[in-house]
C-alpha cells in the first residue's frame, strides 16, 4: 500500500498502518464503546435492581419476624389456655349437669292438710322459698304408681343424645304389658318410634310401652335403666326412695314418699325438655306405616281438669298414677296467678280418681293464693 504514495516520508506510517490492518479482525473493537457502554449501563442497572431485591427481601424477612414477635406477644398476654378451659367446662357442663341440691324446710307455719282430702301422703311446696306450706305424712313410705315415670322421664332425657333417634317396638315388650293391664301409648310391633315421641308417650297417656322402649334403647334393659334411676336417687340425696321398674307397676321395692316425689318433680322441672313434656296437653306422634296419621296422645292430668279451676292459681302440668296397692296419685306443679311463684303439690293414696283431682284443685285454692 506504501507504493501508492512513492514512499515519500510515509513509509513508517504505512508500515504501522499495515501492521494494524493485518492484525486479526476485531470488528467489535470499532463498535466496542457502544456495547461496553451498554454493558456498563446494564451492569449498573442490574446492580440497582439487585439492590432493590435485596432490600425487599430484607424488609420481608423483617416484617415476618416482627409479625411473629407481635403474635407471640399477643399469645403471651392472652393465651389459648383459658379458651381451652372454657370449652372443656362447657362440654363438661353439657354432659354432666350441675348436681341439684333440693331440700325443703318444715317450719312452725307448715299447715295441716284439711280432712276433706283423703290422700294418705301429701306435701305442698312453695318453690320460691323451698318451704313446706302444708303436709300430711310427707316422709312416710308410699307406692308412687305411675308418678314413677317422672323419674323415668328425667333419666331418659339426661341420657338421650338425639331426640330424632329411633327405637323399634317389639311384641316382647307389648305382650307382657297387655297381660299386666298396664296403660300404654299404643305403639305397635315393628313400629319405629323417635325418642321424642316416646317421651310424650311415656308421660301424657302414661305409656308403659314407651317406658320399656326408652329403657332398652338407653341402657339395654329395664334392669340396667333402673340402676340409672337409683343412681339419680342417690344424686338427689333421697333417703326414702327406691325404684324397681320404669313403669310404676306395683313392686314392694318400688317406693317413695310425698316429699321425695316433690324433689323428683322439682328436678325434672329444672330440665326444659322434661318441663315441656310434663306441661303438654296433647301431642301427635310421627307418621309411621302402623299409624299413618300418628297417634294423638292426651295428658291424663288435663283429661280430667283444665288447670284453671283454682282461680287464684293455674295448674301447669304433672303426672298421675294408679295401681290398686297405691291408690290414686298426682304430682303436679302450678303457679300463683298474681306473683307467678311456682308450687309443687303431691298427693299419694287418694281413695279414687275424683277425690284425687278435686283434692288437688282444692289444695291449690286454699294454699296457693
Amino acid at each position: 500500500m506504501s507504493h501508492q504514495f512513492d514512499n515519500k516520508g510515509y513509509n513508517d506510517y504505512f508500515q504501522a498502518l499495515e501492521r494494524q490492518l493485518n492484525k486479526p479482525s476485531k470488528p467489535v473493537d470499532v463498535v466496542s464503546p457502544t456495547p461496553e457502554r451498554k454493558s456498563k449501563k446494564r451492569k449498573g442497572l442490574y446492580k440497582v435492581i439487585r439492590l432493590r431485591k435485596s432490600v425487599i427481601a430484607i424488609v420481608l424477612v423483617l416484617a415476618v419476624v416482627i409479625s411473629a414477635v407481635v403474635i407471640s406477644g399477643g399469645k403471651n398476654k392472652n393465651t389459648a389456655k383459658p379458651d381451652t378451659q372454657t370449652t372443656d367446662q362447657n362440654i363438661t357442663s353439657e354432659k354432666k349437669p350441675e348436681k341439684l341440691k333440693i331440700a325443703y324446710k318444715f317450719t312452725d307455719d307448715t299447715a295441716d292438710i284439711p280432712t276433706s282430702n283423703d290422700a294418705k301422703n301429701v306435701i305442698i311446696i312453695d318453690k320460691s322459698t323451698n318451704k313446706v306450706i302444708a303436709a300430711r305424712n310427707a316422709t312416710e313410705k308410699a307406692y308412687p304408681a305411675s308418678t314413677t315415670k317422672i323419674m323415668t322421664l328425667l333419666v331418659a332425657v339426661e341420657h338421650i343424645q338425639d331426640l330424632s333417634d329411633t327405637f323399634t317396638m317389639t311384641l316382647d315388650i307389648t305382650d307382657p304389658l297387655f297381660v299386666a293391664e298396664a296403660s300404654v301409648a299404643q305403639f305397635l310391633n315393628n313400629e319405629t318410634i323417635t325418642m321424642e315421641d316416646m317421651l310424650y308417650g311415656l308421660i301424657l297417656p302414661s305409656g308403659a310401652d314407651a317406658a320399656m322402649g326408652l329403657a332398652i334403647k338407653i341402657a339395654g334393659s329395664e334392669e340396667n335403666f333402673v340402676k340409672l334411676m337409683n343412681e339419680k336417687v342417690k344424686e338427689l340425696g333421697l333417703k326414702n326412695t327406691h325404684f324397681a321398674n320404669t313403669t310404676g307397676l306395683h313392686d314392694e321395692d318400688n317406693y317413695s314418699t310425698a316429699y321425695d316425689m316433690a324433689v323428683i318433680l322439682d328436678a325434672a322441672l329444672h330440665n326444659s325438655m322434661c318441663k315441656k313434656v310434663l306441661s303438654t296437653y296433647q301431642y301427635t306422634t310421627s307418621i309411621t306405616p302402623q299409624h299413618p296419621e300418628g297417634i294423638l296422645l292426651s295428658s291424663t292430668l288435663f283429661s280430667y281438669m283444665y288447670g284453671t279451676e283454682p282461680k287464684t292459681a293455674t295448674i301447669l302440668g304433672g303426672k298421675t298414677g294408679f295401681v290398686n296397692e297405691s291408690g290414686y296419685c298426682i304430682a303436679s306443679y302450678g303457679e300463683n296467678n298474681q306473683n307467678k311463684s311456682e308450687y309443687i303439690v303431691v298427693t299419694l293414696g287418694n281413695s279414687s280418681r275424683w277425690p284425687a283431682f278435686y283434692g288437688q284443685i282444692d289444695l291449690y285454692k286454699e294454699f296457693v293464693k
